[in-house]
Protein backbone atom coordinates (compact mmCIF):
# COMPACT_ATOMS: atom_id res chain seq x y z
CA UNK A 1 0.00 0.00 0.00
CA UNK A 2 2.85 2.76 -0.73
CA UNK A 3 3.17 4.66 2.56
CA UNK A 4 0.07 2.72 4.29
CA UNK A 5 2.36 -0.03 5.10
CA UNK A 6 0.68 -0.86 8.99
CA UNK A 7 -2.76 -0.20 10.98
CA UNK A 8 -1.05 2.75 12.96
CA UNK A 9 0.14 4.27 9.28
CA UNK A 10 -3.50 3.64 8.05
CA UNK A 11 -4.83 5.20 11.80
CA UNK A 12 -2.10 8.14 11.37
CA UNK A 13 -3.41 8.76 7.56
CA UNK A 14 -7.27 8.89 8.85
CA UNK A 15 -6.11 11.20 11.59
CA UNK A 16 -3.98 13.73 9.62
CA UNK A 17 -6.99 13.77 7.03
CA UNK A 18 -9.64 14.35 9.94
CA UNK A 19 -11.01 17.64 8.69
CA UNK A 20 -11.51 16.39 5.42
CA UNK A 21 -13.43 13.29 6.48
CA UNK A 22 -15.71 15.18 8.71
CA UNK A 23 -16.32 17.95 5.91
CA UNK A 24 -17.41 14.97 3.49
CA UNK A 25 -19.37 12.81 6.11
CA UNK A 26 -21.22 15.82 6.92
CA UNK A 27 -21.67 17.28 3.61
CA UNK A 28 -23.27 13.67 2.84
CA UNK A 29 -25.06 13.40 5.65
CA UNK A 30 -26.75 16.80 4.53
CA UNK A 31 -27.69 15.72 1.06
CA UNK A 32 -29.21 12.40 2.41
CA UNK A 33 -31.02 14.27 4.56
CA UNK A 34 -32.41 16.72 2.36
CA UNK A 35 -33.58 14.25 0.07
CA UNK A 36 -35.25 11.63 2.58
CA UNK A 37 -37.03 15.33 3.24
CA UNK A 38 -38.00 15.62 -0.01
CA UNK A 39 -39.68 12.28 -0.55
CA UNK A 40 -43.15 12.57 -0.60
CA UNK A 41 -45.61 10.71 1.73
CA UNK A 42 -48.09 8.11 0.36
CA UNK A 43 -51.60 6.98 1.36
CA UNK A 44 -53.32 3.84 1.52
CA UNK A 45 -57.12 3.20 1.81
CA UNK A 46 -58.68 -0.14 1.90
CA UNK A 47 -62.48 -1.15 0.75
CA UNK A 48 -63.94 -4.58 1.57
CA UNK A 49 -65.62 -6.33 -0.47
CA UNK A 50 -68.30 -10.19 0.10
CA UNK A 51 -68.55 -11.85 -3.35
CA UNK A 52 -70.21 -15.19 -3.24
CA UNK A 53 -69.28 -17.89 -5.89
CA UNK A 54 -70.86 -16.94 -8.82
CA UNK A 55 -72.83 -19.52 -10.59
CA UNK A 56 -73.01 -18.24 -13.54
CA UNK A 57 -68.76 -18.48 -13.27
CA UNK A 58 -69.24 -22.04 -12.38
CA UNK A 59 -71.33 -23.35 -15.75
CA UNK A 60 -71.33 -22.69 -18.91
CA UNK A 61 -70.22 -24.88 -22.28
CA UNK A 62 -66.54 -23.88 -21.96
CA UNK A 63 -66.50 -24.47 -18.08
CA UNK A 64 -64.79 -28.12 -16.49
CA UNK A 65 -66.60 -27.98 -13.13
CA UNK A 66 -66.11 -24.68 -11.98
CA UNK A 67 -63.64 -21.36 -12.23
CA UNK A 68 -60.75 -21.07 -9.82
CA UNK A 69 -61.16 -17.80 -7.75
CA UNK A 70 -57.18 -17.21 -8.80
CA UNK A 71 -57.93 -17.09 -12.18
CA UNK A 72 -61.62 -15.22 -11.58
CA UNK A 73 -58.96 -12.11 -9.75
CA UNK A 74 -56.62 -11.83 -12.36
CA UNK A 75 -59.76 -11.65 -14.91
CA UNK A 76 -60.94 -8.79 -12.98
CA UNK A 77 -57.49 -6.92 -12.72
CA UNK A 78 -56.95 -7.23 -15.98
CA UNK A 79 -60.20 -5.93 -17.19
CA UNK A 80 -60.61 -3.09 -14.62
CA UNK A 81 -56.78 -1.91 -15.31
CA UNK A 82 -57.04 -1.19 -19.12
CA UNK A 83 -55.73 1.73 -20.57
CA UNK A 84 -59.55 3.42 -21.22
CA UNK A 85 -60.30 2.58 -17.58
CA UNK A 86 -57.20 4.06 -15.87
CA UNK A 87 -57.60 7.22 -18.35
CA UNK A 88 -61.18 7.67 -17.04
CA UNK A 89 -60.05 7.47 -13.76
CA UNK A 90 -57.11 9.94 -14.69
CA UNK A 91 -59.38 12.41 -15.99
CA UNK A 92 -61.90 12.10 -12.86
CA UNK A 93 -59.92 12.57 -10.52
CA UNK A 94 -57.54 14.76 -12.04
CA UNK A 95 -54.41 13.33 -10.88
CA UNK A 96 -51.24 14.37 -12.65
CA UNK A 97 -52.25 18.40 -12.78
CA UNK A 98 -49.33 19.07 -11.65
CA UNK A 99 -47.42 16.82 -13.69
CA UNK A 100 -48.03 18.13 -17.36
CA UNK A 101 -44.47 16.73 -18.85
CA UNK A 102 -45.78 12.97 -17.55
CA UNK A 103 -46.80 11.14 -20.64
CA UNK A 104 -50.03 9.57 -20.94
CA UNK A 105 -48.05 6.16 -20.90
CA UNK A 106 -46.31 6.63 -17.41
CA UNK A 107 -49.14 7.84 -16.02
CA UNK A 108 -51.30 4.69 -16.75
CA UNK A 109 -48.39 2.72 -15.52
CA UNK A 110 -48.17 4.39 -12.34
CA UNK A 111 -51.69 4.13 -11.29
CA UNK A 112 -51.65 0.75 -12.33
CA UNK A 113 -49.11 0.27 -9.65
CA UNK A 114 -51.14 2.18 -7.02
CA UNK A 115 -53.67 -0.33 -6.63
CA UNK A 116 -54.10 -3.53 -5.16
CA UNK A 117 -56.98 -6.30 -5.25
CA UNK A 118 -56.40 -9.29 -3.21
CA UNK A 119 -58.17 -11.60 -1.56
CA UNK A 120 -58.53 -12.27 2.89
CA UNK A 121 -57.38 -15.75 3.16
CA UNK A 122 -56.08 -16.30 6.09
CA UNK A 123 -53.02 -17.56 5.17
CA UNK A 124 -54.62 -19.69 2.56
CA UNK A 125 -53.67 -19.39 -1.15
CA UNK A 126 -56.34 -19.26 -3.72
CA UNK A 127 -54.79 -19.03 -7.06
CA UNK A 128 -55.86 -22.63 -8.38
CA UNK A 129 -58.84 -23.34 -5.71
CA UNK A 130 -62.40 -23.83 -6.16
CA UNK A 131 -63.07 -22.56 -3.11
CA UNK A 132 -63.52 -18.53 -3.25
CA UNK A 133 -62.70 -16.60 -0.76
CA UNK A 134 -65.60 -14.84 -0.28
CA UNK A 135 -64.14 -11.49 0.87
CA UNK A 136 -61.81 -8.81 -0.88
CA UNK A 137 -59.80 -5.76 -0.51
CA UNK A 138 -59.49 -2.87 -2.45
CA UNK A 139 -56.65 -1.22 -1.97
CA UNK A 140 -55.14 2.37 -3.40
CA UNK A 141 -51.84 4.27 -2.31
CA UNK A 142 -52.28 7.85 -3.35
CA UNK A 143 -50.30 11.24 -2.30
CA UNK A 144 -52.96 12.14 0.12
CA UNK A 145 -55.17 10.40 2.61
CA UNK A 146 -58.48 11.88 0.99
CA UNK A 147 -57.32 10.92 -2.86
CA UNK A 148 -56.66 7.12 -1.84
CA UNK A 149 -59.97 6.86 0.04
CA UNK A 150 -61.92 7.89 -3.05
CA UNK A 151 -59.70 6.17 -5.33
CA UNK A 152 -60.16 3.05 -3.24
CA UNK A 153 -63.39 3.13 -3.23
CA UNK A 154 -64.18 3.88 -7.14
CA UNK A 155 -62.39 1.09 -7.50
CA UNK A 156 -64.65 -0.93 -5.13
CA UNK A 157 -67.57 -0.21 -6.94
CA UNK A 158 -65.82 -0.51 -10.31
CA UNK A 159 -65.14 -4.25 -9.21
CA UNK A 160 -68.84 -4.37 -8.04
CA UNK A 161 -69.94 -3.58 -11.21
CA UNK A 162 -67.61 -5.65 -13.32
CA UNK A 163 -68.11 -8.77 -11.28
CA UNK A 164 -71.99 -8.19 -11.77
CA UNK A 165 -71.68 -7.59 -15.96
CA UNK A 166 -68.58 -10.68 -16.13
CA UNK A 167 -71.48 -12.74 -14.70
CA UNK A 168 -74.15 -11.44 -17.20
CA UNK A 169 -71.99 -11.77 -19.81
CA UNK A 170 -71.19 -15.89 -19.19
CA UNK A 171 -75.01 -16.13 -18.29
CA UNK A 172 -75.46 -14.49 -21.69
CA UNK A 173 -72.85 -16.79 -23.55
CA UNK A 174 -73.93 -19.51 -21.81
CA UNK A 175 -77.90 -19.63 -23.10
CA UNK A 176 -77.09 -18.10 -26.96
CA UNK A 177 -74.53 -21.22 -27.05
CA UNK A 178 -77.48 -23.61 -25.97
CA UNK A 179 -80.12 -21.73 -27.91
CA UNK A 180 -77.78 -22.20 -31.16
CA UNK A 181 -76.67 -25.99 -30.19
CA UNK A 182 -80.37 -27.38 -30.23
CA UNK A 183 -81.49 -25.53 -33.48
CA UNK A 184 -78.41 -26.75 -34.86
CA UNK A 185 -79.61 -30.47 -33.56
CA UNK A 186 -82.82 -29.74 -34.67
CA UNK A 187 -82.05 -28.98 -38.36
CA UNK A 188 -79.32 -32.25 -38.53
CA UNK A 189 -82.71 -33.94 -37.17
CA UNK A 190 -84.98 -32.66 -39.97
CA UNK A 191 -82.29 -33.38 -42.40
CA UNK A 192 -82.26 -37.02 -40.99
CA UNK A 193 -85.81 -37.92 -41.62
CA UNK A 194 -85.76 -36.39 -45.18
CA UNK A 195 -83.26 -38.45 -45.98
CA UNK A 196 -84.87 -41.43 -44.06
CA UNK A 197 -87.97 -40.71 -46.18
CA UNK A 198 -86.05 -40.33 -49.42
CA UNK A 199 -84.57 -43.79 -49.24
CA UNK A 200 -88.25 -45.65 -48.23
CA UNK A 201 -89.39 -44.19 -51.35
CA UNK A 202 -86.47 -45.47 -53.14
CA UNK A 203 -86.66 -48.75 -51.95
CA UNK A 204 -90.32 -49.11 -51.01
CA UNK A 205 -90.66 -52.34 -53.02
CA UNK A 206 -87.83 -54.43 -51.12
CA UNK A 207 -88.91 -52.62 -47.58
CA UNK A 208 -90.82 -54.94 -45.36
CA UNK A 209 -94.65 -53.92 -44.36
CA UNK A 210 -97.38 -54.87 -42.57
CA UNK A 211 -98.53 -56.15 -46.33
CA UNK A 212 -95.35 -58.26 -47.06
CA UNK A 213 -96.85 -61.72 -48.36
CA UNK A 214 -92.86 -62.64 -49.41
CA UNK A 215 -92.72 -65.72 -46.98
CA UNK A 216 -96.29 -67.01 -47.47
CA UNK A 217 -95.94 -66.87 -51.29
CA UNK A 218 -92.39 -68.51 -50.97
CA UNK A 219 -94.20 -71.48 -49.39
CA UNK A 220 -96.45 -71.62 -51.96
CA UNK A 221 -94.26 -71.86 -55.27
CA UNK A 222 -92.30 -74.34 -52.87
CA UNK A 223 -95.39 -76.41 -52.91
CA UNK A 224 -96.51 -75.92 -56.31
CA UNK A 225 -93.02 -76.60 -57.17
CA UNK A 226 -92.76 -79.94 -55.35
CA UNK A 227 -96.31 -80.82 -57.00
CA UNK A 228 -94.78 -79.61 -60.78
CA UNK A 229 -91.87 -81.84 -60.51
CA UNK A 230 -94.17 -84.96 -59.47
CA UNK A 231 -96.64 -84.13 -62.24
CA UNK A 232 -93.26 -83.89 -64.86
CA UNK A 233 -91.75 -86.99 -63.47
CA UNK A 234 -95.08 -89.06 -64.50
CA UNK A 235 -95.29 -87.41 -67.74
CA UNK A 236 -92.11 -87.89 -68.68
CA UNK A 237 -92.50 -91.55 -67.78
CA UNK A 238 -95.55 -92.09 -69.75
CA UNK A 239 -94.32 -90.16 -72.66
CA UNK A 240 -90.85 -92.85 -72.34
CA UNK A 241 -93.35 -95.82 -72.35
CA UNK A 242 -94.80 -94.48 -75.31
CA UNK A 243 -91.26 -94.18 -77.33
CA UNK A 244 -90.49 -97.68 -76.13
CA UNK A 245 -93.18 -99.29 -78.36
CA UNK A 246 -91.99 -98.38 -81.48
CA UNK A 247 -94.71 -98.09 -84.13
CA UNK A 248 -97.64 -96.04 -82.18
CA UNK A 249 -101.14 -96.04 -83.32
CA UNK A 250 -103.17 -92.57 -84.13
CA UNK A 251 -104.45 -92.78 -80.52
CA UNK A 252 -100.99 -93.37 -79.29
CA UNK A 253 -99.39 -90.71 -81.38
CA UNK A 254 -102.25 -88.32 -80.20
CA UNK A 255 -101.76 -89.23 -76.23
CA UNK A 256 -98.15 -88.70 -77.31
CA UNK A 257 -98.61 -85.32 -78.37
CA UNK A 258 -100.84 -84.98 -75.29
CA UNK A 259 -98.23 -85.56 -73.31
CA UNK A 260 -95.39 -83.51 -74.94
CA UNK A 261 -97.71 -80.17 -74.53
CA UNK A 262 -98.14 -80.99 -70.99
CA UNK A 263 -94.46 -81.28 -70.19
CA UNK A 264 -93.92 -78.35 -72.43
CA UNK A 265 -96.59 -76.62 -70.04
CA UNK A 266 -95.31 -77.94 -66.79
CA UNK A 267 -91.88 -77.13 -67.66
CA UNK A 268 -92.91 -73.73 -68.24
CA UNK A 269 -94.30 -73.27 -65.10
CA UNK A 270 -91.92 -74.61 -63.35
CA UNK A 271 -89.44 -71.96 -65.13
CA UNK A 272 -91.64 -69.36 -63.58
CA UNK A 273 -91.78 -70.52 -60.45
CA UNK A 274 -87.98 -70.76 -59.95
CA UNK A 275 -87.54 -67.23 -61.67
CA UNK A 276 -89.96 -65.72 -59.20
CA UNK A 277 -88.35 -67.63 -56.15
CA UNK A 278 -85.39 -66.17 -57.83
CA UNK A 279 -86.23 -62.82 -57.64
CA UNK A 280 -88.05 -63.20 -54.13
CA UNK A 281 -84.94 -64.31 -52.66
CA UNK A 282 -83.02 -61.03 -54.13
CA UNK A 283 -85.91 -59.19 -52.75
CA UNK A 284 -85.23 -60.30 -49.37
CA UNK A 285 -81.46 -59.86 -49.71
CA UNK A 286 -81.99 -56.18 -50.56
CA UNK A 287 -84.83 -55.97 -48.01
CA UNK A 288 -81.91 -56.99 -45.21
CA UNK A 289 -80.04 -54.05 -46.38
CA UNK A 290 -82.65 -51.70 -46.77
CA UNK A 291 -83.99 -52.64 -43.20
CA UNK A 292 -79.47 -52.00 -41.98
CA UNK A 293 -79.87 -48.72 -43.51
CA UNK A 294 -83.68 -47.87 -41.80
CA UNK A 295 -81.89 -48.91 -38.73
CA UNK A 296 -79.00 -46.49 -38.85
CA UNK A 297 -81.05 -43.85 -40.06
CA UNK A 298 -82.93 -44.36 -36.70
CA UNK A 299 -80.06 -44.83 -34.36
CA UNK A 300 -79.09 -41.40 -35.72
CA UNK A 301 -82.25 -39.81 -34.55
CA UNK A 302 -81.98 -41.20 -31.32
CA UNK A 303 -78.89 -39.79 -30.70
CA UNK A 304 -79.80 -36.91 -32.36
CA UNK A 305 -83.12 -36.43 -30.20
CA UNK A 306 -81.20 -37.14 -26.49
CA UNK A 307 -78.92 -34.46 -27.72
CA UNK A 308 -81.73 -32.30 -28.10
CA UNK A 309 -83.62 -32.93 -24.77
CA UNK A 310 -79.87 -32.23 -23.23
CA UNK A 311 -79.58 -29.27 -24.90
CA UNK A 312 -83.15 -27.90 -24.24
CA UNK A 313 -82.25 -28.54 -20.63
CA UNK A 314 -79.76 -26.94 -20.09
CA UNK A 315 -80.57 -23.87 -22.28
CA UNK A 316 -83.54 -24.13 -19.58
CA UNK A 317 -80.82 -23.76 -16.88
CA UNK A 318 -79.51 -21.37 -18.44
CA UNK A 319 -82.76 -18.98 -18.76
CA UNK A 320 -83.05 -19.91 -14.79
CA UNK A 321 -79.62 -18.77 -13.64
CA UNK A 322 -80.39 -15.73 -15.82
CA UNK A 323 -83.45 -14.88 -14.21
CA UNK A 324 -81.83 -15.52 -10.51
CA UNK A 325 -78.54 -13.38 -11.40
CA UNK A 326 -81.12 -10.52 -12.27
CA UNK A 327 -83.41 -10.94 -9.68
CA UNK A 328 -80.32 -11.38 -6.57
CA UNK A 329 -77.94 -9.61 -7.77
CA UNK A 330 -77.36 -7.37 -4.72
CA UNK A 331 -77.57 -9.68 -2.59
CA UNK A 332 -74.59 -11.09 -4.16
CA UNK A 333 -72.02 -8.49 -4.65
CA UNK A 334 -71.91 -6.65 -0.99
CA UNK A 335 -69.38 -3.54 -0.32
CA UNK A 336 -68.81 -4.44 3.27
CA UNK A 337 -66.82 -1.54 4.17
CA UNK A 338 -66.08 1.14 2.47
CA UNK A 339 -62.79 2.71 2.29
CA UNK A 340 -61.99 5.81 5.14
CA UNK A 341 -59.28 8.58 5.45
CA UNK A 342 -56.01 6.82 6.55
CA UNK A 343 -54.53 8.70 9.88
CA UNK A 344 -50.99 7.86 9.28
CA UNK A 345 -48.64 7.84 6.07
CA UNK A 346 -47.34 4.60 5.04
CA UNK A 347 -43.43 4.51 5.30
CA UNK A 348 -41.83 5.96 3.05
CA UNK A 349 -38.17 5.23 3.73
CA UNK A 350 -36.98 7.94 5.12
CA UNK A 351 -35.21 6.52 7.88
CA UNK A 352 -33.29 3.78 5.32
CA UNK A 353 -32.30 6.87 3.15
CA UNK A 354 -30.57 8.46 6.15
CA UNK A 355 -28.55 5.36 7.28
CA UNK A 356 -27.34 4.94 3.82
CA UNK A 357 -26.71 8.09 3.11
CA UNK A 358 -24.58 8.32 6.47
CA UNK A 359 -22.85 4.81 5.38
CA UNK A 360 -21.98 6.03 2.21
CA UNK A 361 -20.44 9.17 2.87
CA UNK A 362 -18.50 8.05 5.69
CA UNK A 363 -16.99 5.27 3.06
CA UNK A 364 -16.57 8.12 0.71
CA UNK A 365 -14.55 10.13 3.13
CA UNK A 366 -12.38 7.22 4.32
CA UNK A 367 -11.72 6.28 0.57
CA UNK A 368 -10.66 9.66 -0.05
CA UNK A 369 -8.66 10.13 2.92
CA UNK A 370 -6.94 7.25 2.08
CA UNK A 371 -6.40 7.99 -1.62
CA UNK A 372 -4.99 11.74 -0.78
CA UNK A 373 -2.16 9.44 0.98
CA UNK A 374 -1.73 7.33 -1.71
CA UNK A 375 -1.14 10.26 -4.12
CA UNK A 376 1.46 12.25 -1.64
CA UNK A 377 3.59 9.64 0.02
CA UNK A 378 5.65 11.02 2.01
CA UNK A 379 7.93 8.90 4.84
CA UNK A 380 6.57 10.40 7.98
CA UNK A 381 8.07 7.51 10.68
CA UNK A 382 11.47 5.66 10.72
CA UNK A 383 9.65 2.47 10.34
CA UNK A 384 8.33 3.90 6.85
CA UNK A 385 11.77 4.76 5.93
CA UNK A 386 12.98 1.17 6.34
CA UNK A 387 10.16 0.01 4.73
CA UNK A 388 10.65 1.47 1.88
CA UNK A 389 14.15 1.58 1.24
CA UNK A 390 15.88 -0.49 3.29
CA UNK A 391 18.14 1.60 5.19
CA UNK A 392 17.62 2.08 9.33
CA UNK A 393 17.66 5.89 10.09
CA UNK A 394 20.70 6.28 13.26
CA UNK A 395 18.90 9.00 14.31
CA UNK A 396 15.29 10.32 14.06
CA UNK A 397 14.08 13.43 15.70
CA UNK A 398 10.78 13.74 17.36
CA UNK A 399 8.19 16.06 17.25
CA UNK A 400 8.11 18.39 20.06
CA UNK A 401 5.21 20.27 20.57
CA UNK A 402 5.26 23.97 20.46
CA UNK A 403 4.83 25.24 24.59
CA UNK A 404 5.60 28.86 24.38
CA UNK A 405 2.94 30.77 25.61
CA UNK A 406 1.18 33.60 23.83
Amino acid sequence: MGSLGSISDIMSALWRRRWLIGTTILAGSAASYQFAVSRPHSYAASAVLQIETPRSLAEGPRSTGGIAAGYWLQLVQARLMVRDNVVTLIDKFDLFADMPQMSEAQQVEMVRRAFRIEPITGGQYYANADQWPGVLRVTATMASPELAADMANEMAESVLELNASTQNERTQETLEFYSREEARIARQIDAVESEMAAFRNENLEVLPTTLDNRPEEMRTIDTELNELSGDLLEARSKRAELEARGNLSTVERREAQQLDSRIDLLSTRQQQLQDRMAEIRASGRRSVNAEAQIEAFERRLLQLREQQAEMSSRRAAAETSQRLNAEQQGEQFILLERAVEPEYPLSSGRRKIMVFGLAASMGLALGLALLMELLKPVLRSAGKMERSTGLRPVMTIPDIPDRRKG
